[in-house]
């Protein structure tokens, strides 16, 4: 009843719009289009095995976006249940692993994950199944469950390229938790390892020898609180994830001797230490805006939660049954605080309405364009811009223009600082209009503009702002 439901509640979100959800929906579409029509894809990836399953089901149902959409929750539900065999077999509680699959399949946070990381969801699946026969292999030492988890990890890693820095830094962790067999080596061990992880993240934030390579100089920060303290994204996640932590490594600790379940203990410290040199680590850059290695971790949250909540019960039960009974309802008031958070911006009726305002009104503006027109414009809209004009576009100023006609697609211009130079695509709120605007046009037309319309117009344009900034 409880995957039904969950089911139900993700389509009613999905299919509110016959549109693509998320800011990369019709990055999928046009992967699809571009696979079923010349057997390649239209951005190259080396991670291609969610689009062909998606252009299989595309065959079946003739439509790209109602493939993404019923792909997105047939991933989410084999997640779901996938927890659930996960946390009933560490806890040996059938009723513990339902609670498992209520937080993964109820938690706001994995709205992003059916809206905008299809990818990753795959990969999560399939990483979650692979693990659990792991465990399977790990304790019956059968050849069946090593193939098949070999198998499975293999599908993970040809679904997103997340994997691949999640499998190798659980694959560590877990060989540490798995052979130490006293307690004053787990602790020792486990304080080493998160004294490595903020010690490295630290001195690249504060090191001031060598300039940092521009991915890794985005992933490290000075000490700082996680954005989720501070953020609606992950907010009630993060803060259930500091409660959670501290108390299942003192409860496997305290309990190390007596509890005869060693996947157990390998879960719950492979996860806590995981997500304290991580999720918790105040020296990474946990501004989920910029989506960077960081950022994408930090969505794993909710999933986090889901594997020591009911761990944190289930040892409780055995030690001080009166914290079992208030950390469960801690997980009552959690599991409502994540459910009510703001929904994500892909998924928001104003930003559906708009991409089907943006659908219907920018091809009547193609002859408007050059007939070698290139398009810069924001993360998603790029996407679009390609799927309806079939013209190039990226968020990133091109460094040679290739002989193309180099326009900014440009949200949010006022009526009152127009330009006859602009394409004027349509109308958006509060009266301000989405232009496209050729690239010497634009050099100049930011310069008549004030202060403080140009402060508003880096907010809704986060490409033309980077632009400017790296002039």
């Amino acid at each position: 009843m409880l995957l039904i439901f969950a089911a139900v509640r993700d389509a009613s979100y999905l299919f509110s719009s016959p549109i693509a959800v998320g800011a990369d929906g019709y990055y999928y579409v046009l992967q699809i289009n571009e696979l079923l029509k010349s057997h390649r894809l239209y951005y190259p990836s080396d991670t291609p095995l969610v689009f062909w399953i998606l252009a299989a089901l595309t065959l079946v149902t003739k439509n790209a976006v109602v493939a993404i959409k019923l792909v997105s929750i047939a991933f989410n539900l084999c997640l779901c249940w996938g927890f659930f065999v996960l946390v009933s077999a560490i806890t040996r509680r059938r009723w513990l692993g339902v609670l498992g699959v209520g937080i993964v399949g109820l938690s706001g946070m994995h709205l992003y994950m059916i809206a905008e990381f299809i990818k990753n969801l795959a990969g999560l699946t399939f990483f979650v199944w692979g693990a659990w026969f792991a465990l399977r292999a790990f304790e019956s030492y059968t050849v069946k469950w090593v193939a098949a988890s070999i198998c499975l990890l293999a599908c993970a890693a040809l679904s997103h390229a997340s994997i691949w820095i999640i499998a190798p830094i659980m694959s560590i962790v877990v060989l540490i938790t798995a052979y130490l067999k006293s307690e004053k080596r787990v602790m020792l061990a486990a304080a080493l390892v998160i004294f490595l992880g903020l010690t490295c993240a630290a001195l690249l934030a504060y090191q001031e020898v060598f300039p940092l390579p521009a991915w890794l100089a985005g992933e490290v920060t000075r000490l700082g609180f996680p954005v989720s303290l501070r953020n609606p994204v992950g907010k009630a996640e993060a803060l259930m994830l500091l409660c959670t932590v501290p108390l299942a490594l003192f409860l496997i600790l305290r309990n190390w001797n007596k509890a005869r379940n060693q996947s157990l203990r390998v879960v719950v410290l492979a996860v806590s230490l995981w997500t304290l040199v991580i999720t918790l680590n105040p020296f990474l850059n946990h501004d989920v805006t910029q989506l960077g290695i960081v950022g994408r971790l930090d969505h794993l949250m909710y999933l986090q939660v889901a594997i020591l909540g009911p761990a944190v019960i289930y040892l409780a039960l055995g030690t001080n049954k009166k914290i079992a009974i208030i950390y469960s309802v801690l997980t009552i008031f959690f599991l409502v605080a994540s459910m009510t958070a703001p929904l994500p911006r892909g998924l928001r009726s104003s930003y559906l309405m708009e991409r089907q305002q943006i659908i219907e009104a920018l091809p009547l503006r193609r002859q408007q364009l050059s007939p070698d027109a290139f398009i810069i414009a924001q993360h998603g809209d790029e996407f679009l811009v390609t799927w309806l004009l079939g013209t190039p576009a990226q968020q990133t100023f091109p460094v040679s223009s290739g002989g193309k006609s180099r326009y900014w697609m440009i949200h949010q211009v006022k009526p009152n600082t127009l330009i006859t130079d602009m394409v004027v695509v349509m109308e958006e709120e509060n009266g301000s209009a989405l232009v496209l605007l050729k690239h010497d046009d634009m050099a100049q037309w930011i310069t008549m503009l004030n202060a403080q319309d140009r402060n508003k117009l880096w907010e809704a344009n986060p490409h033309l702002k980077k632009y400017i900034d790296d002039q």
